[in-house]
């Protein structure tokens, strides 16, 4: 959904009922409320997490990154930011992502990357990033 929403000019809305009416076909499947969430928090703030990525990517405007790396550090920054999932886990199931389709390269950018933000989201909030229990 990510991918699709930022190379065209669909809303989120177009974007979900597209994304679930192509996946789904003829059979009625329910819609995925937290990827749908993920992506709304990612289409919504796009920007802020544009900057945040620009303050820690040394060098790297979002612009010049491929669209996969762009993408992961968006949605990975919004899912720890959003406090639903350890961070911890967030980081690692993006860089299994990231070496999938990225490539292995792109393992130590993502995770310096996220480790910033990580921490800087632990000093910030005075947590460590993880949910409550």
């Amino acid at each position: 959904m990510i991918y699709q929403w930022d190379r065209s000019t669909a809303t989120p809305d177009q974007v979900v009922a597209d994304f679930f009416g192509v996946l789904c076909g003829a059979e009625p499947q329910p819609v995925d409320t937290f990827a749908v969430g993920l992506f709304r928090s990612v289409a919504e703030r796009a920007d802020e997490l544009d900057a945040t990525i620009r303050r820690y990517a040394l060098g790297w405007s979002p612009e010049r990154m491929s669209l996969i790396v762009r993408h992961l550090l968006r949605l990975a920054i919004s899912e720890m930011r959003s406090g639903t999932t350890p961070a911890t886990v967030v980081i690692d199931e993006t860089l299994e992502i990231g070496k999938r389709f990225a490539g292995n390269e792109s393992t130590a950018f993502l995770n310096g990357v996220l480790e910033a933000v990580r921490r800087e989201l632990a000093r910030t909030t005075g947590s460590s990033c993880e949910p409550k229990a």
